[in-house]
């Protein structure tokens, strides 16, 4: 995992700027352990902070020009490599052929020049604001929040962050700050920002191929983005739960006869662990379980980085690249098509743009609260507002596949976002198979109804890697069942701890009092329902969800 960030002043870093520069320079001291470089010219200064999870730090500097990359484009199994082939020939044409999680930055010292660009799905965020005539970049969104630049909070931002989990179009809980688009180039010079859109996703939705060849395509696609993560790697970390995706990508690595050391996260008793541990006996997987009391309290990666780094586990140091880690993340939206619900489908075939939001605000329970949040019925109108005109950017396709470019360019988009920023606690990266325009090209193609629910994703299976189905798996409600037999409850049924306990409620209340934003919130009302919440008399624990997600940035 590593960090690149810098600011940037055509006319010429001044006196002013100096304050950003050394804040920025003050990251080298973040870990001992990490590459740092950094170049300082007249009107720039660019560094990254590498953790060498992926082997060798990604940084060049030519007679000509400096460039960096984050994360892996997959043009070939070498960043570096693939870091000097863009810098050679940074063209969309290029940039349109990397199909791995990244971010680059690339400044032209004669021009001067600076060039910035998202992958194609943009899952690893990169962020700008401005401040004295100055550029400030970062793919660490805190960093640019401490900078100390005076900041004015977007309730737009905030409240999609709150009700949706993600933002939408570059917004984030910061007007000053914004997130650049996926697969988005971003240019600034002395003339100003020129933005373009590198990759067309709605060119995907057009190719017709026969199923077969999509079957084949699709698996000869993943095997070739695999190959390009492994690199020479022999022993390999993955994570494996009950479900589909963290299998397949077992199912890949297994092929490849590789030494595999997976760990799985589950509750006791539940079907998550039984259907994890037949399919790693199975498959002879050396599986570590790792019980914990509420699987929704933290992600895979948060508890990953912290249960793997502290180095104890007996397998860290036979891992070739003990840092990085396979993951299955993006598979369910990806392949299995799922925040597609019945209603939603029908929505979208109606080709009515306004009723599919109302569909999708409902699935997804995306409510502002009116009893503790000021305006909140004129912020939820602009809340669908958004998501009409998110839905639109995608043209005369359609609306059934405009809604899944949607999830997959916003849902998806913010999707590992915390994990990303959160780069100097988890000094991990991930190989993420499914995040590729190339993998997700052979579910665009086809009509909506066969890709729903686990169709295409079980025929994929059946195809290519019917070992993935010897043993029962856990699927999700109302998409294709397993046909297995099954032990335990599964995930959706189990009773969670109480999410908010009084020692949390107490925290978030403080929290919310010495924040900017709370004047988007009722205190008097969001003082009643702490207090209802924390005496047991009543639960409330979606409006304290929406007050802890207006409170993360």
């Amino acid at each position: 995992m590593a960090k690149l960030f810098g600011i940037f002043c055509a006319s010429g870093l001044t006196q002013q700027h100096d304050f950003i520069v050394n804040k920025l320079k003050s990251q080298k001291s973040k870990s001992s352990d990490a590459q740092y470089n950094d170049i300082q010219e007249h009107t720039i200064y660019m560094a990254t902070l590498d953790y060498k999870t992926f082997g060798p730090s990604a940084f060049l500097q030519t007679d000509s020009h400096i460039a960096s990359l984050v994360g892996h484009p997959l043009l070939s199994a070498d960043r570096n490599t693939d870091l000097n082939t863009l810098n050679k020939n940074y063209t969309n044409a290029t940039l349109k052929e990397c199909e791995g999680v990244f971010c680059m930055a690339r400044f032209n010292k004669h021009t001067p020049l600076l060039d910035l660009a998202t992958d194609a799905l943009g899952i690893r965020p990169f962020y700008y604001m401005h401040y004295e005539g100055a550029f400030i970049f970062s793919t660490q969104y805190s960093l640019l929040k401490e900078l100390g630049v005076p900041l004015s909070s977007n309730h737009e931002g905030m409240m999609e962050y709150a009700t949706l989990g993600y933002y939408l179009f570059e917004h984030t809980h910061y007007n000053e700050i914004s997130c650049i688009n996926p697969g988005t180039r971003v240019e600034v010079s002395s003339s100003g920002i020129t933005k373009t859109q590198y990759f067309d996703w709605c060119s995907l939705t057009k190719n017709n191929h026969s199923y077969d060849k999509i079957l084949e395509g699709l698996k000869q696609d993943l095997s070739n983005n695999v190959d390009k993560y492994l690199a020479n790697d022999q022993h390999v970390l993955t994570t494996l739960s009950g479900g589909l995706d963290s299998r397949l990508i077992a199912c890949l690595l297994k092929k490849r006869n590789l030494k595999i050391s997976a760990l799985n996260f589950s509750q006791h008793k539940t079907q998550d662990l039984y259907c994890a541990t037949l399919f790693a006996q199975d498959q002879k997987i050396d599986l570590d379980v790792i019980k914990v009391n509420d699987t929704q309290a933290k992600t895979i990666e948060d508890r990953l980085g912290k249960h793997w780094l502290n180095g104890a586990h007996s397998d860290y140091e036979k891992v070739t690249r003990s840092r990085l880690a396979w993951s299955g993340n993006g598979g369910s939206v990806g392949l299995g098509v799922i925040y597609y619900s019945d209603k939603v489908y029908e929505a979208a075939l109606s080709q009515d743009v306004e009723r599919l939001a109302d569909a999708y605000l409902s699935q997804q329970f995306a409510y502002i609260p009116k009893s503790i949040i000021h305006n909140a019925e004129k912020m939820q109108t602009k809340l669908k507002t958004n998501i009409v005109l998110s839905l639109k950017e995608f043209g005369d396709i359609p609306l059934e596949k405009a809604y899944y470019l949607f999830l997959l360019l916003n849902d998806q988009h913010h999707h590992l976002a915390i994990p990303f920023d959160k780069v100097d606690d988890y000094q991990m990266d991930f190989c993420l198979p499914f995040y590729s325009w190339k993998v997700l090209r052979h579910v665009l193609c086809q009509p909506i109804s066969n890709v729903r629910k686990h169709r295409f994703y079980h025929d994929f299976l059946r195809y290519a890697f019917p070992e993935a189905l010897n043993t029962p798996w856990q699927a999700y409600p109302g998409h294709i069942p397993c046909t297995l037999p099954t032990e335990g409850i599964d995930q959706w049924q189990i009773k969670r701890p109480k999410q908010f306990n009084s020692t949390a409620v107490y925290s978030l209340f403080n929290r919310l009092i010495s924040s900017q934003h709370k004047k988007l919130v009722n205190i008097p009302s969001f003082s009643a329902v702490a207090l209802l919440h924390s005496s047991g008399i009543k639960t409330y624990n979606d409006k304290l969800k929406v007050i802890e997600n207006i409170l993360k940035w």
